[in-house]
């Protein structure tokens, strides 16, 4: 007769062994039936615009022998990628028709597809784009598990155990960037703080925001760079659409002279651009603004003293008396040697 410790032993060494059999069993019970069906493609890519349409098929074969029919349901759930591309989490089907919700994208049937042995059954798929889709990579698995219901499909493929085709979009960002110089003013004489002002107006001629930088170089009329000053927009952005007046100031401080200003703004994230424009300006500092003035009130007065005594007539050190050049019938003067007489000639008598 054997102890009782030993068949305690046995009896639990029993137990244990059915409880990994029996678990065995259920882990290897989905991966067991989707063994049952082949599918091609494993992989659709497809590159849409928003609103744009692609339609693929899905191949599935089933691989069961007679008389066993594989019963299949299809299911779409959104998931993420690492950078090799293997699968990291299957994400909740949601069916709101949103600008990034590609599960709403996807037409395909829902239904459940029997397929007979050894045939193969033909599974369209259709991808429709939202009008307003948001540029991207979006990730799709489309599951094809064997199942006795759709609940039961779906609690498989979300818990990564059933086989499928995944089904990558690409939305191409269709948006460009793009800003115009309206105006880029300085004064055309700077003589002071209050003319020192430099404004540049610029609009949003793209379709994304932009956050313009850059810098005004100034040069003398020899052409050598003098300085140099920041210009941007601070961080803040000009929608599409919008304008956006930046400021700065001319800080060059020196004599009279002719300078050219060198505008280059810098924008853009998808793709780097620039934007040029030139305009040129005189400083006048006050001082030398002062002496002009005073020449020229000079040469003003001096002008018209000189001009008012040429035709007055006058000068220092002579008298001048009015002399009358003709003599006509109503003057009562004495007719001179030097006189031209307008008087009625006589008539000539006959001879």
């Amino acid at each position: 007769m054997l102890p009782t410790n030993y068949l305690h032993l046995k009896l639990i060494k029993l137990v244990l062994l059915l409880l990994l059999t029996a678990t065995a069993c259920l882990s290897f019970a989905p991966l067991a039936a989707a063994s049952g069906i082949t599918i091609r493609p494993f992989l659709i890519d497809e590159t849409l615009e928003p609103r744009g349409v692609a339609t693929n098929e899905i191949f599935i074969t089933s691989d069961h022998p007679a008389p066993r029919k594989a019963t299949v349901y299809a299911t779409v759930n959104e998931i993420t990628v690492d950078a090799s591309g293997e699968i990291k989490e299957f994400i909740s089907p949601v069916m709101t028709d949103r600008t990034n919700t590609v599960t709403s994208w996807i037409e395909v049937s829902r239904g459940r597809i029997t397929i007979p042995p050894g045939e193969t059954a033909t599974l369209p798929i259709t991808v429709r784009t939202h009008p307003f889709a948001e540029p991207g990579e979006y990730h799709v698995f489309i599951g094809l598990v064997e199942a006795p219901n759709r609940p039961t499909a779906e609690n498989i493929a979300m818990a990564g155990n059933a086989r499928g085709v995944v089904l990558k979009v690409t939305i191409d960002d269709q948006r460009k960037d793009g800003l115009k110089i309206k105006n880029f003013l300085v004064d055309r004489f700077v003589t002071g703080e209050d003319s020192r002002l430099i404004t540049v107006n610029i609009e949003n001629t793209g379709d994304l925001p932009a956050s313009p930088e850059g810098e005004v170089v100034f040069y003398d009329s020899r052409g050598s760079e003098q300085m140099a000053v920041p210009v941007s927009a601070a961080g803040k952005l000009v929608q599409p659409g919008e304008e956006m007046t930046l400021t700065t100031n001319v800080p060059i401080e020196g004599d009279l002279g002719r300078y050219k200003a060198n505008l280059t703004l810098r924008y853009g994230e998808r793709q780097s651009a620039a934007l040029y424009d030139t305009t040129f300006f005189y400083l006048v500092p006050t001082q030398t603004l002062f002496v002009i003035f005073l020449f020229t009130l000079l040469f003003v007065l001096t002008s018209v003293f000189l001009l008012r005594r040429v035709f007055t007539g006058q000068r220092e050190g002579g008298d001048f008396e009015e002399v009358s050049m003709y003599v006509d019938e109503e003057s009562v003067r004495e007719p001179q040697d030097h006189d031209i007489d307008l008087k009625k000639p006589a008539e000539k008598t006959k001879e």
